[in-house]
């Protein structure tokens, strides 16, 4: 049979998922012509369609030995690489194919997906930032780049991102949280408020979200609010972060007492938290003075003597 019939007859059984059948057709077709670039190509994702990722990788390689600048089937090939866990293969393979095409937004989506998934924040922003100057309209990339740049603390770069999302999508709930607890970062905890409210509104039980609102209304001097949300996440279960804020509205009121008792569910779950051991010492010395303070922490390090020193 003619060679390219026989191509067409594999990608007609390819695009009908008929992927064993695909192969054997390709596989006539390469014993014509070894080289045949329809053929490999579509062989390639033959293989890929049964789950056989190590012979699409092998027909992919083949197939660039003789055509090494298209950027397009390198692209191809790193996500292979990516998806099979080859890390530096699959970076390699990007970078060629962006070498070769600056624009190619596969490439630059895979690329910044390998660098976001190894948690290498500085070195994905590079190609998804690129890739959003292609396209500033792609929600979940721009989400993703802001959400990067709060890890880094850039709060401000950070909030312009969530606000150009919120301007496409205004409730979209990734740039919701993104935008409020950038304006956090930022000190703006009035501006940051209204939008822990709205994810409070559709997510009631969060205990994050709760924590940190209640965080924000405390900053803001509204303690009734911010003990209220920090009540309704211990309610749902323990919270570190929101026993240390009761904590600290108690100390504002001057109930001393009160601060202790929750230092003290901290230390009931953590018994060596040196940091709650620490804040209690303060408590202390506010409240019965610096001997009170001073006998504390004696205590404390002969009850953890490992590692406390240290920390106190």
């Amino acid at each position: 049979m003619n060679i390219n019939n026989l191509v067409d007859l594999g990608d007609a059984k390819r695009k009908s998922r008929d992927f064993r059948a695909a192969i054997l057709h390709y596989l006539k077709a390469l014993e014509q012509d070894p080289d045949h670039g329809r053929a490999l190509l579509g062989l390639a994702d033959a293989y890929r369609g049964t789950q056989d990722a190590g012979k699409a990788i092998g027909v992919l390689e083949r197939y660039l030995d003789r055509n090494p600048k298209d950027a397009a089937t390198l692209t191809r090939l790193a996500d292979a690489y990516r998806k099979t866990g080859r890390r530096a293969p699959a970076e390699d393979a990007y970078r060629k194919a962006l070498d070769l095409d600056p624009r190619n937004r596969h490439a630059l989506m895979g690329l910044g997906d390998l660098y976001h998934r190894d948690q290498r924040y500085r070195d994905a922003l590079v190609p998804w930032e690129r890739l959003l100057e292609l396209d500033p309209t792609l929600l979940n990339i721009l989400t993703m780049v802001g959400h990067m740049h709060r890890k880094q603390l850039d709060f401000e770069q950070a909030a312009q991102c969530f606000a150009r999302a919120l301007a496409m999508a205004p409730h979209n709930p990734s740039a919701v949280f993104g935008l409020a607890d950038s304006l956090r970062g930022l000190g703006r905890f009035a501006e940051a408020a209204p939008h822990w409210e709205e994810i409070l509104r559709a997510d009631p039980r969060n205990q994050q979200v709760l924590t940190r609102a209640g965080d924000c209304y405390f900053r803001l001097g509204q303690l009734d609010r911010a003990e209220a949300l920090f009540s309704q996440s211990l309610d749902i279960g323990h919270d570190k972060p929101a026993l240390l804020g009761l904590a600290r509205i108690h100390q504002q009121r001057g109930d001393f007492p009160e601060a202790v008792r929750s230092y003290d569910r901290i230390l009931a779950r953590n018994p060596g938290d040196a940091r709650t051991i620490l804040l209690l010492a303060k408590t202390l010395e506010r409240w019965q003075g610096p001997a009170a303070a001073t006998a504390y922490l004696d205590q404390q390090r002969k009850a953890h003597p490992e590692g406390l020193e240290s920390n106190i």
